[in-house]
């Protein structure tokens, strides 16, 4: 079965070689298997407005329905509807609908609703609605929506969305969305891309992902894990709290939003403590000298010899920051500091020192506490 689908599909495709311009209009043709039809040898010297293909049939052009078992064939312009148990493949421009069990092939432009078991393959620029089972391809600019179970492709500029269960890709600038399960990759984009990769050069939107990189952002943020933008806010900070005496956060993704990976060190009691977080923070330019910062992070404290107890501290710091020149800055501000530690109230203390609490409530269980406080925040950053 599958010898003989390539057999028919490849020799529609070389019958363009054949093709002369179709010059006659025909109400209907019936074909078994090209060339037995009502239309015989010449059938692809006519248009027609009704064709049907028991199992294989190639014909000049369609304004109007074409059903076929298993191939309709087309080598002038088809307008109208094709229905397909296995392929439309069609070497002119295609409007319309168009309905295959396997494939929809389209060598020139598409102005169509395409539904595809397996792929939908458009060697033009295309605009409308794709759906397939693995994959959407055009070979140009696309406009529309497309929807695969494993990739979209498109070789130029898209306008529109394209939805994918492992990745989108647009070789051309993407004013729009790209959803998928895996990556998305543009060139420039104007738009939102959704994935656990997001790719673009220059970002007038949204991306949020696992990993989002991009040359810069001229509007817009990336909310992730990791934001690699390459002109965009870099900075290694060392930093001293009252309740965390030495600290080295990470910032990395834009002046709007970036995001703060954070590990610090403290001593209380004799005991030495580590803490690993992370966090969200926005930086807005009030000078060329001045920015005012704010981050909201949270942090888990563990003593250097494991302990499974739970201590987590959060905070909102926000902060003056001098700059004194391009990469070092100077900063200081103010901190609120919620701490929740799981420790036995009446025979332990928390794991942290807490300076003073402005309200302390005790866990459910008995088996913790939870201080509530204002401090202070400071340190030296290095930009790069």
């Amino acid at each position: 079965m599958k010898k003989i689908i390539v057999f028919i599909i490849m020799y529609a495709f070389a019958a363009y070689i054949y093709a002369q311009d179709s010059t006659q209009t025909r109400p209907a043709q019936v074909t078994f298997f090209y060339p037995l039809g009502t239309n015989g040898i010449n059938s692809t010297q006519y248009i027609n407005n009704f064709s049907f293909n028991v199992l294989y049939g190639i014909n000049g052009g369609l304004n109007g329905v074409e059903i076929g078992g298993w191939v309709n064939s087309n080598l002038g312009h088809v307008n109208g509807l094709q229905i397909a148990g296995i392929a439309n493949v069609n070497a002119a421009a295609a409007n319309g609908m168009m309905v295959a069990g396997i494939s929809n092939f389209v060598k020139d432009t598409s102005n169509s609703l395409c539904y595809a078991g397996i792929a939908n393959v458009i060697g033009g620029s295309a605009f409308g609605f794709q759906t397939a089972g693995i994959v959407n391809t055009v070979n140009g600019r696309f406009l529309g929506g497309q929807v695969a179970g494993i990739s979209n492709i498109t070789n130029g500029d898209m306008t529109g969305v394209q939805i994918a269960g492992i990745n989108n890709v647009a070789n051309g600038n993407v004013i729009g969305g790209q959803i998928s399960g895996i990556s998305n990759i543009s060139k420039d984009l104007k738009g939102t891309q959704m994935a656990l990769v997001n790719r673009a050069k220059v970002v007038n939107g949204f991306q949020m992902g696992l990993i989002n990189i991009a040359e810069s952002y001229e509007k817009g943020v990336p909310l992730g894990l990791f934001n690699f933008v390459k002109n965009g806010y870099h900075s290694v900070e060392f930093t001293t709290t009252e309740a965390m005496y030495g600290n080295i956060n990470l910032k990395l993704g834009v002046d709007r939003l970036y995001t703060i990976y954070k590990a610090g060190y403290t001593v209380n009691h004799g005991e030495s403590y580590l803490s690993y977080g992370l966090g969200l923070g926005t930086k807005v330019k009030i000078t060329d000298k001045f920015d005012l910062a704010f981050d909201g992070s949270i942090s888990h404290i563990v003593q250097q010899s494991f302990t499974p107890r739970l201590d987590l501290l959060a905070k909102l710091d926000m902060s003056f920051r001098y700059n004194l020149g391009e990469h070092l800055t100077f900063f200081a501000g103010p901190s609120f500091n919620v701490y929740g530690s799981e420790h036995d109230p009446e025979t332990e203390t928390s794991a942290i020192h807490v300076p003073y609490s402005i309200y302390t409530t005790e866990w459910w269980n008995d088996q913790g506490e939870t201080y509530f406080w204002i401090g202070m925040n400071g340190g030296v950053a290095i930009n790069f």
